[in-house]
């Protein structure tokens, strides 16, 4: 065998051992690849997942919509003539965006409208909130309360801060455009509308009204 031939084996064999010891090297790094994208897809797996188990709640805006026929402007003087006719349905929310309305559900409703500004919502809305603390709501009659009449430029704004300090505990629907005022006939403030379990007008009222007189209103209206 020739020198020559002797040198060129030599080197075919440092190859082979310099391809070998380079595929040693390269499984290791090809496993971390395969593993860090393993890893990757798991973490957005598990983001995608969550995110739609946690989705936020439906936030509600604008005004709030009425459906049905409007009632007339309630009349101290006069015998109402809203009494028996059906109210208009209402689809609202309150300050935090969750829906409130009102609408027929086999329950007696106690509408309560107030201004923040009234000297006469701002004394007869703690004396309501008193009566429930006290557990005279019976359990068979809705309340819901309706924020109307608002200005920014009058006292206790914003009325959502007001309802607030009053520890007022009602739902409330925000009424920026007066949309369910005008809709009940709204003509002054505090305003009351009674509706039997059927979503028909069984009384109005405006002005203080004692508690007596609520609880004697909410006793007799039919239940259904």
């Amino acid at each position: 065998m020739t020198s020559k031939s002797r040198s060129s084996r030599r080197e075919a064999a440092r190859q082979r051992e310099r391809s070998a010891s380079g595929a040693k090297w390269l499984l290791p790094a090809a496993g971390l690849v395969i593993a860090a994208v393993a890893v990757i897809a798991i973490v957005l797996s598990q983001g995608g997942s969550g995110s739609s188990a946690s989705a936020a709640p439906t936030v509600l805006t604008g005004p709030p919509t009425i459906t049905g026929t409007a009632l007339p402007k309630f009349s101290q003087t006069l015998g109402d003539t809203a009494k028996g006719l059906a109210a208009p349905v209402v689809a609202g929310h309150d300050y935090s965006g969750s829906p409130v309305g009102i609408a027929p559900n086999g329950k007696p409703t106690f509408v309560i409208f107030a201004a923040h500004w009234c000297p006469h919502c701002q004394r007869e809305i703690p004396l309501i909130q008193a009566w429930i603390d006290k557990g005279g709501q019976p359990s068979d009659v809705n309340l819901v309360s309706v924020s109307t009449g608002i200005d920014p430029t009058a006292p206790n704004y914003p009325p959502a801060d007001w309802f607030k300090q009053v520890g007022w505990t009602v739902p409330i629907i925000d009424d920026p455009t007066n949309t369910v005022a005008d809709a009940y006939g709204l003509s002054g403030y505090p305003f009351f509308v009674l509706l039997d379990g059927k979503g028909n007008v069984a009384a109005r009222m405006s002005g203080e009204i004692p508690i007596n007189d609520i609880e004697s209103l909410l006793a007799a209206v039919p239940r259904s």
